[in-house]
């Protein structure tokens, strides 16, 4: 094998790996967007639950008995 043929197979080795890890890269990033709009629906969701609770608490409050 001469050494252009090499250089060939190690060039195409390169830009095959690096296509690779960009692709990775993408889907990585497509990833952690999705986590995070996943993080904050969740974090709205444990506001509201918290309101809700809130809510019911003052609902539900048991009036002080007054002492006679």
């Amino acid at each position: 094998m001469e050494w252009i043929q090499a250089l060939t197979i190690i060039a195409s080795l390169v830009v095959f790996i690096s296509i690779v890890a960009n692709l990775l890269n993408k889907r990585m990033d497509d990833m952690n967007k999705r986590i995070d709009d996943v993080n904050r629906r969740l974090d709205k969701i444990e506001e509201d639950v918290r309101e809700i609770r809130q809510l019911f608490y003052k609902f539900f409050e048991i009036p002080k008995k007054e002492s006679e």
